[in-house]
């Protein structure tokens, strides 16, 4: 099961380098200022950063329904405790 979301942000590579550093105290997780990845126990969530179109790209995957809304829900919790400065709302698309 995948589902994906996109932020329009001009501070998009802030995001992936603060959401997996602070994952990455807790769970496995590698990044640079374009991709990341996180690997949490119900599964796992892909960044990547699209720096022409000022956008961040997280997919989400999980064996079950059930596994990745809870990788969705970290990550939703996760983006709006670090977005403080601008209001991003997150829409949740399945993977084609």
């Amino acid at each position: 099961m995948e589902q994906f979301t996109v932020i329009q942000s001009e501070h998009a590579s802030k995001y992936l380098v603060v959401l997996c550093r602070h994952f990455g105290r807790k769970v496995t997780a590698t990044w640079d200022d374009e991709k990341g990845e996180v690997q949490f126990p119900i599964g796992q969530a892909y960044m990547t950063v699209n720096p022409e179109q000022s956008s961040l790209t997280i997919r989400c995957v999980a064996e079950s329904e059930d596994k990745l809304k809870g990788v969705i829900a970290i990550i939703d919790s996760h983006v709006d405790m670090f977005s403080r400065r601008e209001t991003i709302s997150l829409t949740w698309q399945p993977c084609s």
